[in-house]
């Protein structure tokens, strides 16, 4: 439904103009030569501006457009199924449709004539650039029908969550390796990489419907979920500060902070394919810790990472990293480019930095 009282407005068209400027010009030479052919010509010109305004689309803001909530990629395009519903008393003939935020280098969508209270459904393609979460979306719609001198447009805008996960980023395959350089794994167990199965258990509704077993899970008519063992360990922690260093304005270094977000949305999905579940603690204003064993876990840490951005620094107290200590293996990721953090250096154990090239 919309959200606040909307309007369709009429502008000239670059036909139109020249339409109407040679209009003009013809009434004035008939009124100063008194020329029956200069008003004749007059009359001729702007008798199409007149159709085009009597029977042009009046009532575009009276259109509905019905969207599920969507999460995308940034960058990555993906087609959107949209409803309108039309609640004027005329149909409308040859309207476009795009939606800015989505739509920047993608043709705007011609839409088929709308009766008034049928529900017609379109399909668009797509592609959100900036990483986000918004609330609201905004749909233009624009018609040049029927003659094309004059425009009418409309700006829709409807309550709709669009969450924009930060773009994936390639790894280091040394980044996933350092968690199997200090895992011990069984004398007996294969020399190929990855992990090796090793019994079946039931599978629980909040685990990742990846590892279901489905022969035996047809076989028993429950679910069943395969258990590894060895190369990756069951828990691996994630440090992701988003902290400034001390006098460092939040405007700099804002292309490791997206890549450090992308690079973190890619190392969960990494631990998540292995079966390796995620401590993330966020450093931020308020601090955030999550327990990653799910996909509802996992889409709540990439809901926030679409939220994210770079905070002033502050200390943060050791009790913060309580979580982190028994874990043999952590990753630290220094989205805010505070590469000299001393709680990085005080933190126990394995600690690999994840950091691109950008000095």
């Amino acid at each position: 439904m919309p959200t606040e009282p909307q309007t369709t407005t009429l502008e000239l068209t670059t036909r139109g103009r020249v339409v109407a400027w040679l209009a003009a010009l013809a009434a004035g030479a008939a009124w100063l030569g008194d020329d029956p052919n200069a008003r004749l010509a007059a009359a001729l010109l702007a008798a199409p501006l007149l159709v085009d305004l009597v029977l042009r689309q009046r009532r575009l803001h009276a259109t509905e457009v019905r969207v599920q909530a969507r999460r995308c990629v940034a960058g990555a395009p993906f087609t959107e199924t949209l409803t309108l519903v039309h609640h004027g008393r005329r149909p409308l003939h040859e309207v476009l449709l795009r939606e800015p935020r989505t739509m920047r280098l993608e043709a705007p969508a011609l839409l088929p004539s709308l009766p008034p209270g049928e529900p017609v459904r379109v399909e668009v393609r797509q592609r959100s650039h900036q990483r986000s979460h918004q609330l609201e979306r905004a749909f233009e719609l624009v018609s040049q029908w029927p003659l094309g001198l004059l425009r009418t447009r409309a700006a829709v805008r409807i309550a709709a969550d669009l969450v924009t996960e930060p773009a994936r980023v390639p790894l280091r395959a040394e980044l996933v390796r350092a968690i199997a350089a200090h895992e011990q794994a069984p004398q007996d167990r294969s020399q190929l990489p990855g992990p090796e199965f090793h019994s079946l258990r039931e599978h629980l509704p909040e685990e990742d419907a990846r590892l279901v077993h489905a022969l035996r899970s047809a076989a028993l008519g429950t679910l069943v979920r395969r258990v590894t063992q060895g190369r990756v360990p069951q828990l691996v922690g994630i440090v992701l500060d988003l902290r400034r260093p001390p006098r460092r304005p939040l405007n700099q270094g804002l292309r490791r902070f997206e890549w450090s977000l992308g690079a973190c949305a890619s190392l969960l999905h990494t631990l998540r394919q292995h079966g390796a579940a995620a401590r993330v603690l966020v450093l931020a204003e308020e601090h955030a810790d999550l327990l990653v064993r799910g996909p509802a876990q996992e889409l709540e840490l990439l809901t926030l990472l679409a939220e994210a951005g770079p905070t002033p620094h502050r200390p943060v107290p050791a009790a913060q990293f309580d979580a982190l200590r028994h874990l043999e293996h952590c990753y630290w990721i220094p989205a805010g480019s505070y590469l000299a953090a001393p709680e990085f250096a005080a933190m126990p154990g394995e600690v690999t930095l994840v950091g691109g090239d950008f000095e």
